[in-house]
Order: C-alpha cells, then sequence, then structure tokens
C-alpha cells in the first residue's frame, strides 16, 4: 500500500490545457503520457529513487493539472526539493514549442528538441490543435510552507494560432530525415569553438581535467547526452568563474571551447579549453 500524504508547501508545475471544447478522454490521457515521456528523458534516471511525475490537483473549467516531483521510498510517497526539478522540466517544454512557433527565424538561442522530444510534444498538445480559442498554459507555482498561499515563479502560455503553427512545423521536422550529428565525424582530434554548454549538475570543488567528476553537461552541437564535464588545468579559475557568478548557472549557458572524449567512436566526456561567453537560457 502506497502513503500519499504529501506536504502542501513546495513547487508543482501547473499545466492548463483549454481546448474550447470537449475532448477525449484517450487524447487527455495520451497527452499527459507524452509530457511523462518527456520528463523521463528530461531527468535521465533510471533508479528506483528517481522523483516521478504525480498530479496532486486537478481543477475544473479546462484541464488543469497541478503536478509534482515525488520520490517513492519505502512504499510511501515524499516530496521532494523540486524547485530545480520543476524549473529546468518546465523551461525544457517552453523550449521545445517555442522553437517549433518560431520556426525558419528567431530560433538561435533555442536548442532543436530531438525527434523524440518533437513527438512527444505533438502528442502533447495534440488535444489543443485545430480548436478554435484553444491554449496552453505551463506555470511554475511555489507554495509557501507559512500560510500555504501559492505564487507564480514563472509562466509560459501560447494560444491557439501558435499552437497550430507548432503542430505544423513538428510535422515538417517529423518528416525529415535525422541530421548527421557530430559525434558521427572523426573529431576526435579537434575543439570545438564556441558551443553552447548546459551545465546541467557541479560539485563544490575544483573542476578536475580527469578521472572522476561530479560536473555534468549537455553540448547540443555534439550530443543530447549529459555527460561529464573537465577543465583544463591551465586555465585558472574557469569552473569558478561558471560558478561563482551572481546568476544561477544551470540557469545559464555558456559558449566554450570544449574538446570531445572518444572511446570505441563513443563520447565520454568533455573537456572546456576556454569560456568566451554566458547569458540565460531561452532569453526571450
Amino acid at each position: 500500500m502506497v502513503s500519499y500524504d504529501v506536504k502542501e508547501e513546495g513547487d508543482r508545475l501547473i499545466i492548463t490545457l483549454d481546448p474550447g471544447q470537449p475532448v477525449e478522454l484517450t487524447d487527455l490521457a495520451d497527452s499527459f503520457a507524452a509530457l511523462s515521456r518527456i520528463y523521463e528523458r528530461h531527468y535521465r534516471s533510471g533508479s528506483d529513487d528517481a522523483p516521478r511525475l504525480f498530479v496532486t490537483k486537478l481543477e475544473t473549467g479546462s484541464v488543469i493539472a497541478e503536478i509534482a516531483p515525488l520520490g517513492v521510498m519505502m512504499g510511501g510517497i515524499a516530496m521532494m526539493d523540486g524547485g530545480m526539478i520543476v524549473t529546468d522540466f518546465a523551461n525544457r517544454v517552453w523550449r521545445g514549442i517555442s522553437y517549433f512557433t518560431g520556426w525558419g527565424k528567431d530560433t538561435k538561442l533555442l536548442e532543436a528538441p530531438s525527434k523524440e522530444d518533437a513527438a512527444d510534444l505533438q502528442e502533447f498538445t495534440r488535444p489543443l490543435v485545430g480548436k478554435t480559442g484553444a491554449r496552453l498554459g505551463i506555470k511554475q507555482a511555489r507554495y509557501e510552507k507559512t500560510d500555504g498561499e501559492k505564487k507564480t515563479v514563472v509562466e509560459y502560455k501560447f494560444d491557439e494560432a501558435e499552437l497550430n503553427k507548432a503542430s505544423v512545423n513538428i510535422d515538417k521536422a517529423l518528416a525529415l530525415p535525422a541530421p548527421k550529428k557530430p559525434e558521427d565525424e572523426d573529431q576526435d582530434d579537434k575543439i570545438r569553438s564556441e558551443v553552447m554548454l548546459f551545465l546541467e549538475q557541479a560539485n563544490r570543488g575544483p573542476g578536475k581535467e580527469k578521472g572522476r567528476t561530479g560536473d555534468r553537461g549537455r553540448v547540443p552541437d555534439i550530443s543530447d547526452k549529459v555527460l561529464p564535464v573537465y577543465f583544463r588545468q591551465s586555465i585558472q579559475g574557469l569552473k569558478e568563474k561558471m560558478l561563482q557568478g551572481k546568476d544561477n548557472p544551470f540557469a545559464m549557458v555558456f559558449v566554450v571551447d570544449i574538446y570531445a572524449t572518444r572511446m570505441d567512436g563513443e563520447i565520454k566526456g568533455y573537456t572546456v579549453t576556454e569560456i568566451h561567453d554566458s547569458f540565460e537560457r531561452d532569453d526571450e
């Protein structure tokens, strides 16, 4: 038996699906199943203690679902410190849809979604596509421990025109052959210049040049995988420069020169050799 004793305080992801008309139950179920698959790829953990998404509240009117990352341990459910999880996941969904609403123009600062994400974003928004007055809302809300009041941390909205445009462009993207990725090319001896590094995890210690490290990140121009990140020891204070600024490093994109380490043709990690610039992720 599983206990559902969940504390009220903490961060929630609030999804508002408003098709403006009745929606089939199977379409709604498929929509949230697609959202769950995107989350599983986002969290990238197959362990039993990885936080899972649970619906903590449903509201009437539009389909409004309040979702929280909860840990399942010892047959019970415990609230996680899910602020960063909710922030990053909401941002990933927004990035993906925004990429396709801005197809062919201002998408340089947005990471192109994988084909798996594109297909699931299509399924997630399907109940809204082609519906007059449809809208989608993605909100991060935070319940305060003191009084239980809810405040909005960040909110993204898409209207009928944007949802329809995204659907058309996702169809186009899914019809294209998969692009050849840099890891398919012979670049073992090359440093990639001025590529975007998304830092996903970092420990408090200094950057390492080799061995085990808790620093991990993604370089979309090379691979979608989250891999170990190393730092050239000759570059003094490089990791500190990334972490000790006033901005949250996990909310930033770092423009760096990077070297990809390979074994048997597979990328195993990155070594940062220079940092050129940084900016907020998905800055509109």
